[in-house]
C-alpha cells in the first residue's frame, strides 16, 4: 500500500467522527436560536371612512289621541239609562248615562225635612230671644236669661247652616248620577250596561272618550341615538298597515328626561287628523334626520371588539405596534359600524383581531 493511500484512509477515519460530533450541535444551535426569536404576526388593516351620506334614523312609533279620558262614576247607584255606545261622537257636556240612587235621593229628602224643621225652630227661638231682650229693659228678666236666649238663637242659626251645607253636598253628589262627556270626542270604550251596580270606588271605567282630530306620534329614543338626531325638525311617519302611507309630522315636545328603566327619552310629534281617517292606537315607523358630525367615521364591523366590557378597536401605530382604543359606537349594519368618537380617518384599524395580539406588540401589516 502506498503512502498516499494510507494518508487518505487516516484522514477519512478522523473526519467522520468529527462530522458526527459537529452536526447535532449545529442543528441544536439553530433550533435554540429560532426559539428565542419572537414571532412577528401579520395583520390586515383598514382605514376609517368619513361619512358623507348621512342616513336618517328609523324608530318604532305609536299614534295616540291628543286627548283621552276614562270616565268613572262619582256616585253610587244603578245604571238607569245609557245614551251612547262605542263609536258615537259626543260633545262636551253631553249626557252619557244616568244612575239611579234611591239611597241618595232618600238622604236628600231627609236633609230637606231637617232644614224645614230647623227653620221653624229658628223662627221660634228668634221670637223668644226678641221678647227676652224687650223684657230686659223693664227688669222682668235678668241679663243671664237674655244671654241664654241669644246663645240658643246663635245655635239654631248654626244648626240650620249645617243642614243646608249637608243638603248642598248631597245635591252635588246627586248631580254626579248624570255621567257627562268632559270634552268633544268619540266613545272608544263602553263598560256600562243598564242595571249594573256602580260605586265610586270601582276600578273599571264606565266609558272612554278620545279626541282624535289631532294625534300624538310618540317615539322613545335610545340614549345611544339621542344626540345623533335633529330633535327640533319635522319627521316622516310611515304607516305600514295603511298602504305604507307617509306623512310629515312636525315636532311637538320632548320629555327632557331619560327613563332609567328603559334608557330612552320620549319625543312627541303632532299629526293633523281632521277627517279622522287615521285611528288612534296604530303603530308605524318614524324617520328622523340625523345630525351631521365631522368626526364620525365608519369601519368594517369585523374590526370592532369588546375589551374589558367596552367597545374597542386595535390600531397599528406609526411604529407598527398595536394600540387599543375605546370607541363610542353609533349605528350598526351587516358590514359596517358607525364610530362616533375615538377614531380618525388616518388610523389603521386591525381587521379580525385575534386573542394573540397584545397592546404594544410589533406586527407586520400585510396587503
Amino acid at each position: 500500500m502506498s503512502n498516499i493511500t494510507k494518508t487518505i484512509i487516516v484522514a477519512a477515519v478522523i473526519a467522520v467522527p468529527v462530522w458526527f460530533l459537529i452536526q447535532p450541535a449545529s442543528e441544536a444551535n439553530i433550533e435554540q436560536s429560532s426559539a428565542n426569536t419572537p414571532e412577528t404576526l401579520s395583520v390586515r388593516v383598514a382605514q376609517p371612512k368619513h361619512i358623507t351620506d348621512y342616513q336618517p334614523l328609523v324608530f318604532n312609533a305609536r299614534v295616540e289621541a291628543i286627548e283621552q279620558s276614562d270616565i268613572f262614576a262619582r256616585a253610587d247607584g244603578y245604571v238607569e239609562s245609557r245614551y251612547v255606545d262605542i263609536g258615537d261622537e259626543v260633545k262636551q257636556g253631553d249626557l252619557l248615562a244616568k244612575l239611579s240612587s234611591p239611597e241618595l235621593e232618600q238622604e236628600i229628602l231627609q236633609a230637606k225635612a231637617e232644614i224645614k224643621r230647623q227653620k221653624a225652630m229658628l223662627d221660634l227661638t228668634e221670637k223668644v230671644a226678641r221678647r227676652y231682650i224687650n223684657l230686659r229693659d223693664s227688669g222682668a228678666v235678668n241679663a243671664t236669661e237674655v244671654d241664654e236666649k241669644e246663645a240658643e238663637l246663635a245655635v239654631a242659626k248654626a244648626t240650620l247652616a249645617t243642614y243646608e251645607a249637608r243638603l248642598e253636598q248631597l245635591e252635588n253628589e246627586f248631580a254626579y248620577t248624570e255621567i257627562v262627556a268632559p270634552f268633544d270626542g268619540i266613545v272608544t270604550r263602553r263598560q256600562a250596561e243598564r242595571g249594573n251596580r256602580i260605586t265610586r270606588s270601582d276600578d273599571m271605567p264606565l266609558f272612554r272618550i278620545s279626541r282624535s282630530d289631532k294625534l300624538r306620534v310618540i317615539v322613545d329614543i335610545p340614549q345611544t341615538q339621542l344626540f345623533n338626531i335633529d330633535k327640533q325638525q319635522s319627521a316622516q311617519l310611515t304607516l305600514p298597515d295603511m298602504a305604507n302611507q307617509q306623512i310629515e309630522v312636525p315636532f311637538s315636545r320632548i320629555s327632557g328626561e331619560v327613563n332609567r328603566e328603559t334608557g330612552t327619552m320620549r319625543l312627541e310629534y303632532l299629526l293633523e287628523n281632521t277627517g279622522l281617517t287615521i285611528p288612534a292606537g296604530v303603530s308605524g315607523e318614524l324617520t328622523i334626520q340625523a345630525i351631521e358630525k365631522v368626526d364620525t367615521v365608519r369601519i368594517p364591523v369585523n374590526a370592532l371588539k369588546t375589551i374589558k366590557g367596552k367597545p374597542s378597536v386595535m390600531l397599528v401605530n406609526a411604529d407598527n405596534q398595536v394600540e387599543i382604543i375605546t370607541v363610542r359606537v353609533g349605528r350598526l349594519d351587516k358590514s359596517e359600524v358607525e364610530i362616533l368618537s375615538g377614531l380618525i380617518a388616518e388610523d389603521r384599524v386591525i381587521l379580525n383581531p385575534n386573542a394573540r395580539l397584545d397592546e404594544g406588540e410589533k406586527v407586520n401589516v400585510s396587503d
